[in-house]
């Protein structure tokens, strides 16, 4: 696993929304959110072999109440910006209407470790 992933998954879990990684098996009421490494998003080849790669993962926030999208965004970006960088970006934002939640997402990448390709 990706230390920048571990790490942007351990800053998630310091705020004060509650997330889990990569699904909940029964959701908090109100806000929450979920974190998720998804598929490789690049690689490297060297000599006939991958050398690096980089993965995509998404952040997804949910919440009651339109007044809460600015507070979700900031604490979400900020660790963002930390964790990844540049390496980010604000994917959508909808309304739920079937679960009366707004959904926020973000889509970031991350690169392997170079200990992790020997």
């Amino acid at each position: 696993m990706p230390s920048e992933y571990e790490a942007l998954v351990a800053a998630l879990k310091l705020t004060d929304i509650p997330f889990a990684e990569n699904a909940w098996k029964t959701r908090p009421e109100g806000v929450y959110g979920v974190v998720s490494l998804e598929m490789e998003d690049g690689d490297l080849i060297g000599d006939g072999r991958k050398v690096d790669r980089s993965w995509e993962g998404s952040v997804d926030v949910f919440f009651l109440r339109i007044a809460q999208r600015d507070e979700m965004m900031n604490t979400v970006e900020e660790i963002l910006d930390e964790i990844c960088g540049g390496s980010w970006e604000l994917n959508s934002f909808t309304h739920e209407q079937a679960a009366g939640l707004f959904h926020i997402e973000w889509v970031f990448r991350v690169m392997d470790d170079a200990e992790d390709q020997e």
